[in-house]
């Protein structure tokens, strides 16, 4: 099997626990690039909080695509066009605040690189400001800000708080998906958005198939392309329904996990 498409993870997979490249990464990466592969990074991340790993590994140069906000956006690399869109309608949006509200549940959203809340204010919320090089803007009321095209919401707070909450917008909303990208992070997004489902449409697009796509994740935002991918790989540090999905489980993102699954399957 020829690997000519490679999704990556960021959080939990390409980086370390540091939130930094490691070399082996690094090397087993542009080896697939220098052999004629297509890198995407595939991120729940904003693009803000991609760019820099993006060129780390030199795919504004040599060219490769970001997916961000799950499968919400599709960014070329090299040129910072934006190839794919998905948005939540406006309402959409007003049923999700609705339900917000009725559970005095925290939320926000994003407009360009910044996060906008009216009451978000826990230290997870403001992990996803600072890894994300993200503004802040707050607002006295989500609902007469959100007057324009969102990506996504974010919940944040302690696991067990979010896993309760997650059930909670589930019973309550429809048509659109409600998931947890980390245990403390809870996403909503347009219905058949996530990254899977990017992945697949990026390599359409690319003329790839399904069987010379390979994928690497940890979370739970992971599984859809794990599971679509023609090699889905979960890290050894995985949430273990990922692995359920994967069809190889590699060392983890504190070893160089990422090179191990390129040099058995894609060099």
């Amino acid at each position: 099997m020829h690997i000519k498409l490679l999704a990556l993870d960021i959080d939990g997979t390409l980086v370390t626990t540091e939130k930094n490249i490691p070399a082996g990464n690094k090397t087993a990466i542009r080896r697939f690039m220098k052999n004629g592969g297509i890198v995407t990074i595939a991120s729940g991340r904003p693009i803000s909080g991609v760019t820099r790993y993006a060129e780390e590994l030199g795919l504004n140069v040599g060219g490769g695509y970001i997916i961000t906000y799950n499968g919400s956006r599709i960014f070329d690399a090299r040129t910072g066009e934006l190839l794919y869109e998905k948005n939540l309608s406006a309402e959409q949006s007003a049923r999700i605040i609705d339900v917000a509200e009725k559970y005095n549940v925290p939320i926000t959203t994003y407009k360009g690189d910044t996060a906008v809340t009216d009451n978000a204010d826990d230290k997870y919320f403001y992990l996803e400001v600072n890894l994300n090089n993200l503004g802040l803007q707050r607002v006295q009321s989500l609902r007469k800000e959100v007057t324009y095209p969102v990506p996504k919401y974010l919940i944040t707070g302690e696991p067990d708080y979010i896993t309760e909450t997650e059930k909670l917008f589930k019973n309550e909303l429809s048509g659109v998906s409600v998931f947890r990208s980390e245990p403390f992070f809870l996403e909503i997004t347009p219905l058949m958005v996530d990254k899977g489902t990017a992945l697949m449409w990026l390599a359409d697009s690319l003329g790839i198939r399904r069987e010379q796509v390979m994928a690497c994740g940890d979370g739970y935002n992971d599984i859809t392309m794990i599971s679509e991918a023609g090699i889905g790989v979960a890290m050894e540090n995985a949430q273990e329904p990922a692995k359920n999905a994967a069809d190889f489980v590699t060392l983890s993102n504190d070893d160089n996990g990422v090179a191990a699954a390129i040099k058995k399957f894609a060099l």
